[in-house]
């Protein structure tokens, strides 16, 4: 039974517009093949989703994956305020944060964007991301190298799990582009994003040192 709800929760998070676009070819097709046999087609049911029904039905079964908690994501306006103003040898250019509740779902999160001071090219981003009331079994599906070990390597680069101030994490980083990212699970809840292009796989973790990683994991208590 867990099993369906999960399955129905991921169907109607993926697939709402979807959904909405087949109702509609229903319907065309219904009225396409009155027109052809000549009669009245079956009234079949054409009445909308229960959106409200669906989302509380959705909120339901996370609570119940949360072991009967019931989590809401911190603010945009938290997050957002967790993005280092500048890192070194380089300027924040933009910073965005968003909520999003939407369903029954519960998630936020905080980006910025940053650029070499002495216009080298090289930039970096950091996503902060709150996975909300999806934490617990679902964010699995966002995660799944946090399960175990991996390790891979070519001539040109990496990638691999590894641990970054006691959070389990995944490198990536190709040696002839220059580009590399990192990410991280703070919490098991928060996922850490810092990617960047045209800097050394070091400028990224000094990057992360930049991010109070403790503060964002006592921003969901």
């Amino acid at each position: 039974m867990q099993m369906i709800k999960i399955l129905g929760i991921v169907a109607v998070c993926l697939g709402t517009v979807v959904m909405i676009g087949c109702g509609k070819k229903d319907k065309d097709e219904s009225a396409r093949s009155a027109e052809t046999v000549g009669t009245q087609a079956p009234v079949g049911d054409t009445a909308e989703p229960d959106y409200a029904k669906i989302a509380e039905e959705n909120r339901k079964a996370l609570t119940e994956m949360n072991k009967g908690k019931v989590i809401e994501s911190v603010s945009a306006t938290t997050l957002k305020a967790l993005l280092p103003t500048e890192l070194p040898g380089m300027k924040r250019t933009n910073a965005t944060g968003e909520r999003t509740q939407t369903m029954g779902f519960d998630m936020s999160n905080a980006e910025g964007e940053y650029s070499a001071s002495d216009g080298s090219g090289a930039n970096v981003r950091i996503k902060l991301t709150d996975t909300g009331n999806m934490s617990g079994s679902m964010r699995l599906g966002m995660s799944a190298w946090t399960m175990g070990q991996y390790d891979r390597e070519t001539d040109t680069g990496y990638e691999k799990t590894t641990t970054i101030n006691g959070y389990k994490a995944m490198e990536k980083y190709d040696k002839e582009n220059k580009e590399g990212s990192l990410q991280i699970m703070v919490a098991d809840r928060f996922l850490v994003d810092v990617e960047g292009y045209d800097v050394k796989m070091e400028t990224l973790k000094q990057v992360v040192g930049q991010i109070d990683l403790k503060k964002l994991a006592a921003s969901g208590s």
